[in-house]
């Protein structure tokens, strides 16, 4: 069952039963002190507004002498009300409506449990007994028992020095389950926990130097890396110290623990995707020479990077009270509608995979697919993205790219030289033999060119012209070079065929 504060749980029990009787939600609570649940409840709405003359009323003081109990009941009150915030959560929903009380907690007639607080001496049940009146039926209170524990269990669960230092309005203004001066104490404490961090992190960086330096090979980029989660992970040790001096009510206590909890999932989520990105760097560094290999890496670390993501998401809802197993079982039962769904999500993800395994194409390569010339970019887990010759980008599905006839530019061990050249009609075959041979030796002493490729041919006659075909294959796949040298290559066909002659 849903457990309220005790607050929140007295207020709208209040306001539900005003709603059954046909009252309006401001008209006084129907809930009675003739029954557990009702006694507590006023109880509480009266200690949560700061009217403890009135919550006194719900304490047996019959133990003090009648002198002393409009002084000292409205203390005892203010202190039950501060002991119950900080060691025992009530849930009103558990106290018996009942003016006998419940029959079935196997205690004496005419008492009731509301809960057990452990102290250090050992556990302290906190009771409610029905006490007689001189007028009137008899109503239920806090019994004997526990108003005489009440002045330890403040010296274990109260304010301490400050109930006595700070004015009262700081411990009876509450918002949020939360009193004035703890409000104050979390603002301070945030701002301490701040300036620590960032004062501590240059101590905490040095001192993973000094670590990495002592391991040998240890990469020094991981303690670079580190800066940031580490000034996180500072402030969230100094932070949940300082918060137990606050003495938090349950409920807020355990809303901090929970953010707390989430904050130290995220800095180890941030420092594990941190870690990873710098050992991937240095793998490809270290797989520089083999570059079939190094193109996995980056896969793997996305695919990691989503594992860890998974592992994380599924910590914080566990922190935060969520049944996770219930959950990845209802995933379970819906995972043939969520595979459907996904069917275009999964059919690139194998996409990618066959991209990585079979390689047509690696990042940094010139590619023709279709009738585009492009870069490879990146090679991702759902895309590849292309920069084409124009500088825009294209993005294709893997599973898209991945059936394309690819044709990777950049895999060609040379690239050749092709260009027709024409001469005059009339010009002799002596004339000929002479062209054929100079571009033959002009191609062939080029940088770069492979002899043994060059060929000048003449290869047609035609009442307008004569046509030589040169070709040659050059030594590079770096495309700009390539240019450079098939410039030089068209310059010297020019100076050998003259300027009686063209290139086409």
């Amino acid at each position: 069952m849903h457990r309220l504060s005790r607050v929140g749980a007295a207020l709208a029990l209040a306001a539900a039963a005003a709603r059954a009787e046909g009252l309006s939600p401001t008209a006084p609570a129907p809930l009675g002190p003739d029954t557990p649940r009702g006694a507590v409840a006023r109880y509480l709405e009266a200690a949560h507004d700061g009217h403890y003359t009135t919550a006194a009323e719900y304490l047996n003081l019959r133990q003090l002498p009648r002198a002393a109990r409009m002084e000292r009941g409205p203390e005892l009150a203010r202190q039950l009300d501060a002991v119950l915030d900080r060691a025992l959560v009530i849930d009103l929903q558990h106290l018996s409506d009942q003016p006998a009380g419940d029959p079935n907690d196997r205690l004496p007639p005419l008492r009731d449990a509301v809960g057990t607080i452990q102290t250090a001496s050992g556990p302290v049940e906190i009771l409610l007994e029905r006490v007689p009146q001189s007028t009137g039926p008899p109503v239920w209170k806090f019994a004997t028992t526990t108003v005489a524990a009440i002045p330890l269990l403040y010296e274990e669960y109260g304010w301490g020095p400050l109930g006595a230092l700070l004015p009262a309005p700081f411990f009876e203004f509450r918002f949020l389950g939360v009193r004035l001066w703890q409000w104050l104490g979390l603002g301070i404490l945030l701002a301490v926990a701040w300036l620590l961090s960032r004062l501590l992190r240059r101590l905490a960086v040095h001192a993973a130097r000094r670590l990495l330096s002592a391991r040998g090979g240890a990469d020094p980029r991981f303690a670079e890396e580190a800066v940031a989660p580490l000034q996180l992970a500072i402030g969230i040790i100094v932070f949940a110290t300082g918060v137990r001096f606050l003495a938090l009510a349950l409920p807020a206590e355990r809303v901090v623990d929970r953010a707390l909890g989430a904050l130290a999932i995220v800095m180890v989520t941030w420092l594990l995707l941190r870690m990873l990105d710098v050992l991937a760097a240095r793998v490809e560094r270290e797989l520089d020479s083999h570059r079939r290999a190094r193109e996995v890496v980056p896969f793997g670390r996305r695919s990691l990077k989503i594992f860890v993501g998974l592992i994380a998401f599924i910590a914080a809802l566990q922190n935060f009270g969520f049944n996770v197993t219930g959950i990845l079982a209802g995933l379970g039962v819906g995972g043939l509608a969520v595979a459907l769904a996904a069917q275009k999500t999964v059919e690139n993800l194998f996409g990618s995979v066959s991209l990585i395994a079979d390689q047509p194409v690696r990042v940094g390569d010139v590619c023709r697919f279709g009738e585009t010339v492009g870069t490879v970019e990146d090679i991702g887990l759902r895309s590849t993205r292309l920069r084409t010759l124009d500088r825009t980008l294209v993005t294709i599905p893997n599973a898209q790219f991945s059936t394309l006839a690819l044709e990777n530019l950049s895999r060609r061990d040379r690239i050749p030289v092709r260009t027709t050249l024409t001469l005059p009609p009339a010009t002799t075959g002596e004339r000929v033999r002479e062209v054929l041979d100079a571009l033959h030796r002009m191609a062939a002493g080029q940088a770069k060119v492979e002899p043994t490729s060059v060929r000048a041919r003449f290869v047609r006659m035609t009442a307008q012209a004569l046509e030589i075909e040169l070709f040659a294959y050059v030594l590079t796949r770096q495309w700009d070079e390539f240019v450079d040298i098939r410039e030089q290559i068209l310059l010297g066909a020019l100076d050998v065929v003259g300027r009686d002659a063209a290139l086409r």
